[in-house]
């Protein structure tokens, strides 16, 4: 009956033992490394790979190995924007020479020190392997040596001291392989039994043992129980695992003593693990809460490109809108490994899509710009050959449409743009300060010219007919040459011209000329009054071109009319005034003939 108790108590702690075991999965807490910077994650990699245990510190060697990446890529990215980023030199680009390597610089000094990581690694499992063989054969020897005590004939005090010597040795051996453990401890433990069987003849001896081992299991209890008030959950957890290790290691106790201790020592190891999954499971919530708010900043981050974006500001606005979004993803805090992975993926993914959309931006813009730019060459080149003209007018149009014309030819690389923008406006201004300078001397000689019709104009006014018709006639057609040398005046002051012709053609009238030779002089007049004016001279052709037209076409109804008439008496008067208008047409066809005639000769 008592063997049977004895067998289910240790079931139990065996399982126990299994159970804190089996728990030792949980992340450890690791320092923040996502705020080191890139140069910093290998300087840590190497620091850490001084550690005399590296398993003790390759969780965290892995994660910087995986923010290594994340930033190499992030600062790779940058470049690439950076290159296709309007303004960029292309020469010595940072990502010609990333191109130029198989590696990048940096990562070359990372594999370096992560090589030699797994190399300290490699050879740390190596030794403690060997180590863990060595331990079994001294365990496995251990029990033999235990197994022997009971075939000796020695005292059973001398018998018990080998014993505990032997207690002793198993205790300061080391970790056994993890496959053979659990067999190794069952053979331990059960020739332990043995062997107090085997001295249980003295009561004395075995009750001592008893009473010791009772002390250390209530100290490794209490150790237990003080665990309580440990607040890092992962040094909780690992000291418990000693402890465990360290209760299967110590003796039995008495027999009526050993399932209310070992009910005991379970029951708040029980408690700790409750405690600290509860933690754990506390810590899963909050992890799935800054899961959500993760992934909600990841759409916000898609969000920025749902729509086309088409002008560098705006681009630039969203990058930075990105990069406040892509910290307030990082100030949320890490999650358990296997959702922190999920997240980083996920993050990657939506930078990715929006840096990749925006070097496509840039590329194509790249090459629009290359167009712009000779659309602007070729603007240039016609702005040089135009620059030397002394055509104001029609040049200056030309220049003003080349201008206009460089407004609406888009956007172009600066540095290449402005020097062209350069030629562009020196050859403008070339044209327009000598045109301006040309209108000025204009302007003087207009004033000039005022001035003296002013006088003539004075001259005029006081004019009085004589007796002598031809020597006024003369008069005035001096007034009038006079006139005509005084040259162009400013257009706001042609109203002077108007005055002028109005008055000498009123003292023609006075002086009592034909209607011909009155309407020759006043006509002359009206193109002395014009001369300068391209416009209203070029109109008034028109005009009389028209006029002579339109008095053929007459003409030739009206003799066309004549061939219906025939040489009946009847329509003979109907005849004559047909032919009356047709004299009278040729007249007046004649007089704008001549009207053209001063016109032309100006």
């Amino acid at each position: 009956m008592q063997s049977n108790t004895r067998k289910v108590n240790e079931k139990k702690e065996k399982e126990t033992i299994e159970e804190v075991i089996s728990t030792s999965s949980f992340k450890k807490t690791i320092v923040n490394n996502t705020d080191l910077e890139i140069e910093q994650v290998i300087e840590k990699i190497n620091l850490l790979s001084h550690n005399q245990n590296p398993y003790s510190v390759s969780k965290e060697i892995e994660e910087l190995k995986s923010i290594f990446y994340i930033k190499l890529k992030e600062k790779t990215q940058k470049i690439i924007i950076l290159e296709e980023t309007p303004n960029s030199e292309k020469s010595d680009s940072p990502l010609e020479k990333i191109k130029e390597n198989t590696l990048h610089p940096l990562e070359i000094n990372f594999k370096a020190c992560y090589g030699k990581f797994k190399k300290l690694k490699f050879e740390y499992r190596k030794k403690r392997d060997g180590q863990e063989l060595n331990n079994l054969k001294t365990k496995q020897q251990i029990i033999t040596d235990i197994d022997k005590l009971t075939q000796e004939d020695e005292s059973v005090k001398k018998t018990f001291e080998h014993f505990r010597i032997l207690q002793e040795q198993w205790k300061k051996t080391g970790h056994v392989p993890q496959s053979k453990n659990n067999n190794l401890w069952q053979s331990y433990h059960h020739h332990v039994e043995l062997f107090y069987d085997y001295i249980k003849l003295n009561n004395d001896l075995r009750d001592l043992d008893f009473t010791r081992n009772l002390e250390e299991k209530t100290i490794i209890y209490e150790k237990a129980k003080a665990l309580l008030n440990q607040k890092s959950f992962n040094k909780m957890h690992s000291t418990l695992q000693e402890l465990h290790e360290h209760w299967k290691n110590v003796g039995p106790v008495k027999r009526e003593l050993r399932e209310e201790l070992w009910e005991r020592f379970q029951n708040i190891s029980k408690t700790l693990n409750k405690k600290r999954n509860d933690y754990f499971l506390k810590e899963k919530e909050k992890d799935q809460e800054k899961l959500i708010k993760k992934e909600k900043i990841c759409r916000k981050i898609t969000d920025l490109t749902s729509e086309t974006l088409t002008s560098h500001k705006s681009w630039q606005e969203n990058t930075n809108k990105c990069s406040i979004l892509e910290k307030e993803w990082k100030d949320i805090g890490r999650l358990n490994k296997a959702e922190n992975s999920i997240a980083w993926k996920r993050l990657r993914t939506v930078l990715n899509s929006f840096y990749d959309k925006k070097n496509t931006y840039y590329k194509q813009k790249k090459e629009e710009a290359k167009v712009v730019l000779k659309a602007k060459i070729i603007i240039c080149e016609k702005s040089e050959e135009l620059q030397n003209s002394t055509d104001w007018q029609e040049t200056g149009k030309k220049l003003i449409t080349l201008q206009n014309d460089w407004k609406n030819a888009g956007f172009s690389n600066a540095d290449q743009s402005n020097k062209i923008w350069k030629r562009f406006k020196a050859a403008c201004d070339t044209f327009f300060n000598a045109r301006k300078k040309y209108y000025k001397a204009m302007d003087k000689e207009k004033e000039m010219a005022l001035k003296d019709k002013e006088k003539i104009l004075l001259k005029l006014k006081e004019f009085k007919s004589s007796a002598n018709s031809k020597d006024d006639i003369k008069q005035l057609k001096e007034f009038s040459n006079e006139w005509k040398k005084a040259g162009h005046i400013a257009r706001e002051k042609i109203k002077i011209n108007d005055e002028f012709f109005n008055i000498i053609n009123s003292k023609f009238e006075e002086l009592g000329l034909s209607k011909k030779v009155l309407a020759e002089e006043q006509y002359q007049n009206k193109v002395n009054s014009i001369k300068g004016n391209d416009k209203a001279i070029s109109s008034e052709k028109q005009f009389l071109r028209l006029k002579i037209d339109s008095l053929k076409k007459e003409i030739s109804q009206y003799e066309n009319n004549i061939s219906f008439f025939g040489r009946n008496k009847g329509t003979e008067p109907l005849k004559k005034q047909v032919e009356g208008k047709i004299t009278k047409a040729n007249t007046e066809i004649e007089a704008l003939k001549q009207k053209l005639q001063i016109l032309n000769k100006g």
